[in-house]
């Protein structure tokens, strides 16, 4: 079966992370703190800055423990481009460090007086977004799956966006993020990256990296990346792509299982009786570690 390895962004959960990658990977552990210039952990619920190499670092950790089918591709969510790279054989996990430690905080430099943020439209799929988001000079974020399309811009757009949404019946839920992620407001976070970018020899990965800037094969990664500061997340119409190609097993390697339960709202049952989504969980030699 034609299987997807999906790797999460920014968001999902991270309790028990640092104890999970000490076990699993202490070698990264050591790496993300030189990358970072301190233990990012501590503070991966309250910074950007310290949240995005933190998770690549437990992504990259816990892949290398799991037992995983042989896969055909590698799709990440956001920051989970990051990882897919390095997996893929495109970048080295030591460079998949240093670009999440440039770019969280990049992103978290971005918008010193916060301004910007995020919210989600409860009801409604892309084209209510795209109608909303247009009447409030915001942009249609990230486009993750039926029902959950978020939208970006400053923070005075949201909530007359949640004025008119809520006059329409419907409701524009802000979210806990320090920026309002790929939208223009982003754009001062481009140096940074950049910077961290041209100090890496990319190769030809071994395995297929999707790209949710363009929701297809990655052919230029090092413009994915900088695209995807102020791009839109395609994540459902990468999917949707990936599906359409043939691939059929979905594995989520954590942690947490944000970006499955993204696949199984894109892939109904009833619809795509033939589409598998797993997380799996880590081999019992890791449990009896604890």
């Amino acid at each position: 079966m034609t299987t997807a390895i999906l790797l999460p962004g920014q968001g999902t959960p991270m309790e028990g992370a640092r104890d999970e990658v000490a076990r699993l990977r202490p070698d990264l552990l050591d790496a993300v703190v030189d990358a970072v210039g301190e233990d990012p952990f501590p503070g991966v619920q309250a910074s950007t800055r310290f949240a995005q190499p933190a998770i690549v670092c437990s992504s990259l950790a816990r892949h290398s423990a799991l037992d995983l089918p042989r896969p055909d591709a590698f799709f990440g969510h956001s920051l989970g481009e990051i990882v897919a790279l390095a997996l893929g054989g495109a970048i080295t996990e030591l460079e998949a460090l240093r670009l999440a430690a440039a770019r969280g905080a990049a992103m978290a430099d971005a918008d010193p007086d916060g301004l910007g943020s995020m919210a989600a439209l409860r009801k409604g799929g892309i084209e209510a977004a795209e109608e909303l988001a247009a009447a409030h000079d915001l942009v249609v974020a990230c486009d993750n799956a039926p029902g959950q399309v978020i939208l970006a811009g400053r923070i005075s757009d949201l909530d007359a966006a949640a004025e008119t949404a809520k006059a329409a019946g419907n409701r524009v839920r802000r979210l806990d993020v320090a920026g309002a992620f790929h939208s223009p407001l982003m754009v001062p976070a481009t140096p940074g990256l950049q910077a961290a970018i041209d100090g890496i020899a990319f190769q030809e990965p071994h395995t297929t990296v999707w790209s949710a800037v363009t929701a297809a094969p990655a052919t230029d990664p090092a413009k994915h990346l900088i695209d995807g500061l102020t791009h839109p997340v395609l994540f459902r119409p990468g999917l949707l792509a990936l599906h359409a190609a043939g691939f059929r097993r979905f594995v989520d390697v954590g942690p947490g299982d944000v970006v499955a339960g993204l696949a199984r709202r894109t892939f109904p049952a009833e619809e795509h009786a033939d589409v598998e989504v797993d997380v799996p969980q880590l081999p019992a030699v890791a449990e009896e570690a604890r």
